[in-house]
C-alpha cells in the first residue's frame, strides 16, 4: 500500500482495527436521530438553505455528523458567532461574488486567500479597520453595496502579498475567517453530539473530531482539500479534508451510535448531474476537482447500504431539485447562484420538516 512514509499495509490494518475499537469504547446508545452533512463547495448553499428551514420549523437531531463544507454549515447552524442561526445560514449567500464582477473574473477571492506569513499579517492589519467590515444584511438587500463591497475586496486581495512558490503544497492559505464565523467556545455546549471527519495522512485513517475538542485548527484540518490547500498539521499529524476519502462518514456514525432509528443525509456531491461538459478551461479545472468526489459520494452511500446499514435503520436522503437550466452554474461562486441554491435548499428542507417532526 502506498501512502505516508513508514506506513505499510499491516500498519494500515492495525490502525483501522484500533479505530473500530475506539468507536466501540465511546458508544452512545441513547441517540435515535442523526443528520449527515456531506462535503461540498459553492453548492453548500443547498445545505445552508435546508438547515435554515429546519431552524424555522424546529427540526432537531441527536447527532450531527459532518464532512468538509458540511462541517462549516453545521457549525453555522449550531454555534454561529454574533448572529442567530437563521441569519448565519442566510449569510452564506454573501460568500459568493457579485455577478457584475464574477461574470468577468470567475474566482472567489473572498473565500480562497493567498498563502504565506506576509499575507496573514496583511489580512490581520486589514481586519482592524472597521470601515472594511461587510454588513451581511445590507449586502443581501442592496445590489450596489454588494458590488462595491466585492470590488473593494478584490482590490485588497490583489494587493495582498503572496507566499506561493514552487515549494508550496497548496494554492491557498488555510481558511483565515473561521473564528469570525463560529463561536468555538460555544461548540462544547451545543445539544447534539457533533463530529467532523478529517483524513489522517500519516495513519491513513479517518479521524473524527467531536465537539469536546473541536477548535478552528481542527476545522482547518477538516477542510484541507488537496491542491487548493496544503495538508494541515495538527499536533504533529498531517491531515486532508475527510470528504476526499469519505464524504458521508457512515461507518463511524453507526459504530459510535449503534441505536439510531433514522439518519437524514445531505449529499450535495453524490449526483451525476455534476458531471457535464465544461464551459471553458477554468470550468474544466473545477470539474476535475469535483468529478472524483461524485463517485466517492455515490460509493459511500452504496457501501453503507451493503455493509453497515441495519434493517431497522431508516435513511432519508434529502433531494435537492436544481432545475436543468441551472445545472451548468451549480459550481459557480456567483452571488446569484448562492441565493438560488439557498432557496432550493430551503424548499427541500421545508418539504421534509413536517415528516421529520413526526407531523407529516
Amino acid at each position: 500500500m502506498t501512502g505516508a512514509p513508514g506506513v505499510d499495509r499491516g500498519a494500515f490494518r492495525r490502525n483501522r482495527a484500533a479505530k473500530t475499537l475506539a468507536n466501540a469504547a465511546r458508544q452512545d446508545r441513547s441517540s435515535r436521530t442523526a443528520i449527515v452533512l456531506g462535503g461540498g463547495a459553492p453548492n453548500a448553499s443547498l445545505m445552508a438553505g435546508a438547515l435554515a428551514a429546519f431552524v424555522d420549523h424546529g427540526v432537531t437531531f441527536d447527532v450531527v455528523s459532518t464532512s468538509g463544507a458540511g462541517a462549516l454549515m453545521g457549525l453555522l447552524w449550531l454555534a454561529p458567532k454574533g448572529a442567530a442561526p437563521r441569519d448565519a445560514l442566510q449569510a452564506v449567500t454573501t460568500m459568493g461574488v457579485a455577478d457584475a464582477i464574477y461574470r468577468w473574473f470567475p474566482v472567489n477571492y473572498k473565500v480562497f486567500n493567498k498563502p504565506g506569513s506576509p499575507a496573514d499579517l496583511f489580512r490581520a492589519a486589514l481586519a482592524q479597520n472597521p470601515f472594511l467590515k461587510v454588513d451581511p444584511g445590507l449586502y443581501e438587500r442592496w445590489s450596489p453595496y454588494a458590488v462595491w463591497s466585492d470590488l473593494q475586496a478584490l482590490a485588497l486581495a490583489t494587493l495582498t502579498p503572496s507566499g506561493l512558490d514552487a515549494g508550496s503544497l497548496g494554492l491557498c492559505a488555510p481558511p483565515p475567517f473561521l473564528e469570525d464565523l463560529i463561536d468555538f467556545d460555544a461548540v462544547r455546549a451545543i445539544a447534539p453530539a457533533f463530529t467532523v471527519n478529517a483524513y489522517n495522512i500519516d495513519a491513513q485513517i479517518i479521524d473524527d473530531f467531536d465537539k469536546a475538542v473541536l477548535t478552528a485548527d481542527h476545522l482547518r484540518a477538516a477542510l484541507a482539500f488537496p491542491f487548493i490547500y496544503g495538508p494541515y498539521t495538527l499536533d504533529g499529524t498531517r491531515y486532508y479534508e475527510g470528504a476526499v476519502v469519505d464524504c458521508l462518514n457512515f461507518k463511524d456514525l453507526v459504530e459510535t451510535h449503534p441505536c439510531l432509528d433514522s439518519v437524514v443525509v445531505f449529499d450535495v456531491l453524490g449526483s451525476p448531474d455534476l458531471i457535464r461538459m465544461p464551459r471553458d478551461l477554468y470550468d474544466s479545472w473545477v470539474l476535475s476537482l469535483v468529478i472524483p468526489l461524485v463517485k466517492t459520494a455515490e460509493d459511500n452511500l452504496e457501501l453503507f447500504e451493503l455493509k453497515h446499514r441495519r434493517p431497522d435503520l431508516a435513511i432519508h436522503k434529502i433531494a435537492f431539485d436544481v432545475p436543468e437550466r441551472f445545472l451548468p452554474e451549480v459550481l459557480d461562486w456567483s452571488e446569484s447562484n448562492a441565493r438560488r441554491l439557498f432557496d432550493i435548499g430551503y424548499r427541500a428542507g421545508e418539504s421534509r420538516a413536517g415528516f421529520l417532526n413526526g407531523k407529516g
